[in-house]
């Protein structure tokens, strides 16, 4: 009876972790005099638990933060740090332009069309997600080159 108990946990734990599915990635290569930039992105909770978002780090910059912009009382755009992301079972977060996005400040080099860079965000748990994101231009479609280069990491 012991043993049945035992694979009842493993098989529930194993079903109600989080899995998350991250498209439409990038990160915006900037002029060469700035130090920081924004990535952009698409995480989709596809697992039946609730996951909290606390960490994020790159080997692109030397910080990496969750940010976003509000549009404050004056109709002006106010940009802040955010402690956690919150995504729901079976819900998707968008980190996009004027909205959340994650910040790298302190850019270890400047990027460069075409390239690549590593982000790992981690959660509640202490679960860690690694996935790529292709650089982009400044001047380029978020959207439109999402389709055409985008990176899904399934976790």
């Amino acid at each position: 009876m012991k043993p049945l108990i035992i694979i009842s946990a493993l098989l529930f734990s194993t079903f109600s972790q989080a899995q998350l599915v991250i498209d439409h990635a990038s990160v915006r290569a900037m002029p060469p005099s700035q130090p920081n930039t924004a990535a952009y992105l698409h995480i989709k909770n596809t697992g039946n638990k609730d996951v909290r978002l606390i960490k994020a780090e790159s080997n692109a910059a030397k910080i990496a933060e969750f940010h976003s912009h509000t549009k404050n009382d004056q109709g002006m755009m106010k940009m802040a740090k955010e402690s956690h992301i919150d995504i729901a079972a079976g819900e998707k977060f968008i980190f996009k332009t004027g909205g959340h996005h994650i910040m790298l400040m302190g850019l270890l080099k400047p990027l460069q069309v075409g390239e690549t860079i590593s982000i790992t965000i981690e959660d509640s748990e202490g679960e860690k997600y690694p996935f790529t994101l292709p650089v982009v231009s400044i001047m380029g479609n978020q959207e439109k080159h999402g389709d055409d280069s985008m990176h899904h990491n399934h976790h």
